[in-house]
């Protein structure tokens, strides 16, 4: 089984691209098959250099490797669709066509083609080119040819050929109608190869069984089919997977917050996070279990559970789904995943801890961070800076009846001598059976007065690390400022 994904670059790789890549990797991986990637870069003017790199480099990233491509080419290359330009392909198969009756040259001129179409119009009818070169005989096509006329060359859809029936692995049965398709152009006026002749040589060529990719290429595959047919060739098993909705069940587009994989990244996701999500879209496991990692996603795929219903893409979810991905990662993998997000104010403020507190610090907040550069966010809690914390007091609310619990609090921690998180505890615990109050009644107010925030990492491991002098101040000001 030969599965193949075709991105062209006249773009960065996209959210929907890469939903596309997933399937046929996860499916090729699955089965044991092969997963090929090949560059259609056709459309020369919009395709660039650079584009093809943020493919790859996208791929990489996200960890979808294919088993042949521009980079590691196997026996069908090329694995660009100019190569196959350059080297005639197109040109040399369409020939063929000719010399087999499938196809024709045809010299209609624009003039000719747009007063068929009126005729149609006007008659109310679907409108399909007349196949007027057909008429044409061998000795006027050549001089036409040899006069420098502009020509196309079409593929010759069989007169009695009928419905084309695909069974499509997503959809089940579609049929169309081979009438209302008419004689298609497969090389341009210019020598280009038309894109429905063009992908058809390359999956020949490639000996690709299986296509998987979006409904919006189901109205391509009839004129697809005929080429086949035409080459006398195997036909490969599609699945054509739903369209990616916005949240208003439009067509995602950037309007409803899709980007670009190298803008997913730079804004703090996790590679498998966005695999995990994706893979949800469109398709659900048959346990109904929602976070796989890729070995489970391949162990548990099964083509007949894509859903022929638009999949809604939901960011909050997305970013939701990375933050739980965050939470589970090992120490080390967090620290070395947030680094190069660290702001210069959070290296500074890093830089006053000693190695274990950094440790603990980042222990601390790891479970706060849903984007990777949440960090920043995160850490401001444990700055030591003054004004930092006045102005996070700016926004809250002390009430009277936090006095005594933070003047209890204070005169506790001018005489603690055991500054650690137990001990911070254990003064807490102390506080909660001398007074009799709830823990909010007295965790809250301890919590305002020290960080400057109303929630935030365990209260005791952050006192202990802000350290007593510290503590004690911003307790005294507090009091004095807020309640006295």
């Amino acid at each position: 089984m030969r599965f193949r994904f075709a991105p062209s670059p006249t773009g960065n790789l996209h959210i929907g691209s890469v939903r596309t890549a997933l399937f046929n990797w996860v499916y090729a991986k699955h089965t044991g098959g092969t997963l090929i990637l090949r560059i259609e870069d056709t459309d020369l003017q919009r395709s660039k250099p650079e584009f093809e790199v943020n493919i790859l480099e996208g791929l990489k990233w996200l960890g979808l490797d294919a088993d042949e491509g521009p980079e590691n080419p196997g026996a069908v290359g090329p694995y660009r669709q100019s190569e196959r330009i350059d080297n005639g392909t197109y040109q040399r198969c369409a020939e063929q066509l000719i010399e087999s009756g499938h196809a024709y040259y045809c010299f209609a001129t624009e003039a000719e083609l747009t007063a068929e179409r009126e005729a149609a119009e006007k008659a109310g009818k679907p409108y399909v080119y007349s196949g007027a070169s057909l008429k044409l005989t061998k000795d006027e096509v050549a001089a036409n040819i040899a006069a420098g006329l502009p020509k196309t060359i079409r593929l010759r859809v069989p007169v009695n050929r009928g419905e084309i029936v695909i069974q499509d692995q997503v959809r089940g049965e579609i049929r169309f109608d081979s009438a209302l398709l008419g004689d298609f152009i497969i090389i341009k006026s210019d020598g280009s190869a038309a894109y429905n002749f063009a992908v058809v040589v390359d999956d020949i060529e490639m000996k690709v069984t299986h296509i998987v990719r979006g409904e919006d290429h189901i109205s391509n595959t009839p004129r697809q089919v005929l080429v086949y047919e035409a080459f006398s060739a195997d036909v490969p098993y599609f699945a054509h997977l739903p369209i990616i909705l916005g949240p208003d069940k439009s067509k995602l587009s950037k309007r409803h917050g899709a980007q670009s994989v190298t803008e997913y990244k730079e804004a703090g996701f996790l590679p498998e996070a966005i695999i995990n999500y994706l893979s949800l879209l469109g398709w659900t496991p048959a346990d109904g279990v929602e976070f796989m990692d890729r070995d489970a996603l391949v162990q548990k795929f099964d083509v007949t559970r894509i859903s022929k219903s638009g999949a809604v893409f939901d960011h909050q979810k997305l970013v939701w789904m990375n933050g739980q991905y965050i939470r589970k990662m090992t120490h080390d993998a967090f620290v070395a995943a947030v680094t190069p997000f660290l702001s210069e104010d959070s290296r500074v403020l890093l830089s006053g801890y000693s190695h274990d507190s950094q440790k603990i610090v980042f222990e601390m907040v790891q479970e706060s961070v849903a984007l990777l550069p949440d960090i920043n966010t995160a850490l401001e809690v444990f700055s030591q800076d003054g004004s930092a914390f006045n102005a996070r007091l700016s926004g809250l609310s002390f009430h009277a009846d936090m006095a005594d619990v933070l003047r209890l609090f204070l005169d506790k921690i001018l005489v603690l001598t055991d500054w650690s998180e137990s001990g911070i505890d254990a003064l807490i615990e102390s506080i909660l059976t001398q007074t009799g109050l709830g823990k909010g009644k007295v965790l809250k107010p301890i919590r305002m007065a020290t960080t400057g925030l109303g929630s935030g990492p365990h209260l005791p491991a952050l006192i202990s690390l802000l350290g007593q002098t510290i503590v004690g101040e911003r307790v005294s000001h507090v009091l004095d400022s807020q309640l006295s």
